[in-house]
């Protein structure tokens, strides 16, 4: 039995538990991904709202969705698609109150490095990784993390606070081209310490989702050679340069905590269940992943 206390939820009266002598007696229950792919499709009750959740991009999610008979069994989603029932993005931006007090010329000043990425997956599916071989013929880029230079974990900021003091410009390059995937690649740049340019390329409407002026899409851009050459324009051109960081100081964002994805969750799943929400037509889930399509990369 797992006693989640929902601390900031106006609805105190579920409870959560992962002891499956409940299943049958649950009013909701609520499938991760990446167990479908192994789990037998249990009996669902008449009185039960089945809730999908995945915080992957369809092109994961799809690995593990093996059965197609799970497809009419859901009623909900959960997931960073803003056509979730349940929708929680990456990240959250909120504008400063109160502007960044620093001295922009100083930072400008400082670096001495064009391009940083920190990456482990080394083969993603938006072949990020050929794109960025293309770029590096036209402009230095260097390669952190398990597919180059040793560096310490993503997750620990030493070593992003190090990149972020000596390099112009870091590239968020997402596994996926997918719709709303915006992930916390995007995100973490904007917070307070990290004074370097986010280069991006992943969701094709990364522009309703990043603040605009704050970041370089690389989908503005017919080449990874015409991107370079923006860049080159950028980074030896201290105003131009400078522009972007207090653009960006503009705005602050962080990734969401574990327990705070865990408490938006179960109180969203709580509240409607308490107020009879319904969706505006059955789910087929099959249909609703592949509905917000990923986009192929290109063969560069």
């Amino acid at each position: 039995m797992f006693n989640y206390k929902f601390r900031n939820c106006a609805f105190k009266f579920c409870k959560l538990s992962t002891d499956k002598a409940y299943l049958n007696s649950s009013d909701a229950v609520l499938f991760h991904h990446t167990e479908m792919k192994s789990v037998d499709i249990p009996n669902k009750a008449k009185h039960q709202t089945w809730i999908f959740m995945s915080d992957e991009s369809n092109v994961h999610t799809m690995k593990y969705f093996m059965h197609g008979s799970w497809k009419n069994e859901f009623d909900w989603t959960y997931s960073y698609r803003s056509d979730s029932d349940i929708y929680l993005p990456f990240g959250e931006f909120a504008k400063r109150s109160l502007p960044a007090v620093k001295n922009y010329s100083s930072i400008y000043r400082k670096k001495n490095k064009n391009i940083a990425w920190v990456v482990s997956n080394c083969n993603a599916p938006s072949s990020r990784n050929k794109y960025v071989t293309e770029l590096k013929k036209y402009i230095d880029v260097d390669v952190y993390g398990k597919c180059g230079k040793p560096c310490s974990a993503w997750m620990d900021d030493s070593c992003f606070k190090k990149i972020s003091g000596d390099y112009k410009f870091y590239l968020a390059f997402e596994n996926s081209l997918c719709e709303d995937y915006v992930t916390e690649k995007a995100f973490r740049l904007y917070q307070e310490d990290f004074d370097i340019i986010p280069v991006y390329r992943g969701a094709p409407n990364v522009k309703d989702i990043l603040p605009m002026g704050t970041f370089i899409s690389t989908l503005d851009f017919k080449s990874p050679k015409e991107l370079a050459v923006y860049l080159k324009y950028v980074a030896n051109n201290e105003s131009v340069y400078c522009n972007y960081l207090k653009a960006k100081d503009k705005f602050w964002a962080s990734p969401y905590t574990l327990h705070e994805i865990v408490e938006f969750i179960y109180c969203s799943v709580c509240e409607k269940l308490s107020t009879d929400y319904t969706r505006d037509a059955k789910l087929n889930l099959t249909s609703w992943i592949k509905d917000k399509g990923c986009h192929k990369a290109s063969d560069i």
